[in-house]
């Protein structure tokens, strides 16, 4: 079975609010830009899901069954965004999926005492031809700014992808700290082999 990396990372309220200082995160974005809350069911996840899965192939993931998702989204504090530029022919250009971790932390979530407030950021996917431009940081920034008014810490996993360029703009641009690398089963197509 070909395995894939998948690295997770961490953004405390203290490093969140340090880089409002020193600008590395902004306050204000374009005026097209911006996410706009939906009900967290099912039926209104899936099919943004599927249309960031056909470049991607995230549906292909273990944890992406309908079942576990159904159950994810009826959690209290689970939000659901669709991603827009009203720049666009059709606006709405990816999702984003956040949620409350849930207790016990998982181990890789090591710095979140009990009495910490996490949130996940399960998903955030730009449809295919959206990458780019400066959009991602920009709606990381806007779920950033809404969540951590209620949000000790907000952890992301992102999977290596056939974008070798995104632990780099994790860890620089949105100076996340790399907490550490899982291998899980190759969901993508095509699959590459890591040793």
């Amino acid at each position: 079975m070909s395995l894939v990396p998948k690295h997770h990372w961490q953004l405390t309220k203290p490093r969140y609010e340090q880089g409002l200082l020193t600008t590395l995160y902004n306050r204000s974005w374009h005026e097209a830009l911006s996410i706009e809350p939906i009900e967290p069911t099912f039926e209104n996840l899936d099919p943004l899901m599927t249309r960031v899965s056909e470049k991607w192939n995230w549906k292909e993931q273990d944890r992406y069954n309908e079942a576990a998702l159904r159950e994810k989204l009826a959690q209290a504090g689970t939000a659901l965004y669709r991603l827009r530029d009203a720049r666009e022919a059709e606006p709405v250009i990816g999702y984003a999926l956040v949620s409350v971790v849930q207790k016990p932390l998982k181990d890789r979530f090591w710095s979140a005492a009990n009495d910490v407030r996490v949130l996940e950021i399960d998903n955030l996917g730009l449809f295919p031809g959206n990458e780019g431009g400066g959009r991602g940081k920009a709606f990381f920034e806007m779920i950033f700014a809404k969540h951590f008014a209620e949000s000790d810490i907000v952890y992301w996993s992102q999977h290596e992808t056939h974008a070798p360029t995104l632990t780099g703009f994790y860890r620089d641009k949105m100076q996340m700290e790399h907490l550490a690398t899982d291998h899980v089963r190759d969901f993508r197509r095509p699959a590459i082999k890591v040793a």
